[in-house]
């Protein structure tokens, strides 16, 4: 009874491990073959204004000048942003004047790369969700290129994985030093919960 049991639950996994697998590569293979002559801009928060930001639309700009046969796409979260608002956007704030507004993408999962989507581990949770988040945009609009603007790694073997040259500038490193102080030395602070800093 418990070896059918058994054979069974490990009958029922495999066809989930089966099903899960066929449905991964259907995706990527139909990402291949329909891989687009762009550079796919992967920044999700294309409303924050900071420095990151500047650095995606000097790159758009620069893409347009030296590749104007690539189209530039910008893969954001922010449901409000359409390629005119976001052309005005780079000048307006920036100062860059692009040279065609950019195609633009509307991510919906976004929140799997937000801090308060994870309480505790959160630069992991924040990992993972990217991978997620790269995964909807590649399937989306898969580009020759896949630029990454806000220095989320995680998504790189993805847009390998859909055959995408990737291209990154991460203007500050996931973890630093002072963070790993942060844990070494037990201190509690916004992205090291206590629960996990005094253990």
């Amino acid at each position: 009874m418990e070896n059918t049991l058994l054979l069974v639950i490990f009958s029922l996994l495999t066809s989930l491990l089966t099903f899960i697998l066929t449905i991964t590569s259907r995706e990527i293979i139909n990402g291949r073959r329909t891989r687009q002559r762009a550079v796919g801009f992967f920044h999700p928060y294309t409303n924050d204004g900071g420095g990151g930001e500047r650095v995606l639309w000097c790159a758009v700009k620069a893409i347009q000048e030296e590749s104007p046969d690539l189209d530039c796409v910008i893969y954001t979260g922010d449901h409000d942003s359409s390629s005119e608002s976001l052309m005005s956007r780079a000048l307006d704030r920036f100062g860059v004047q692009l040279l065609t507004p950019p195609k633009v993408v509307h991510l919906y999962k976004r929140k799997w790369i937000e801090e308060t989507s994870y309480p505790r581990f959160t630069m992991i949770g924040q990992s993972f969700g990217s991978v997620y988040l790269s995964w909807e945009a590649l399937c989306k609009f898969t580009p020759l290129y896949y630029f990454d603007t806000s220095g989320y790694a995680f998504t790189y073997p993805v847009a390998r994985l859909f055959g995408c040259k990737v291209i990154c500038y991460t203007h500050y490193p996931t973890i630093s030093l002072d963070m790993i102080s942060r844990v070494r030395d037990r201190s509690s602070m916004y992205n090291n919960d206590t629960s996990i800093a005094r253990r």
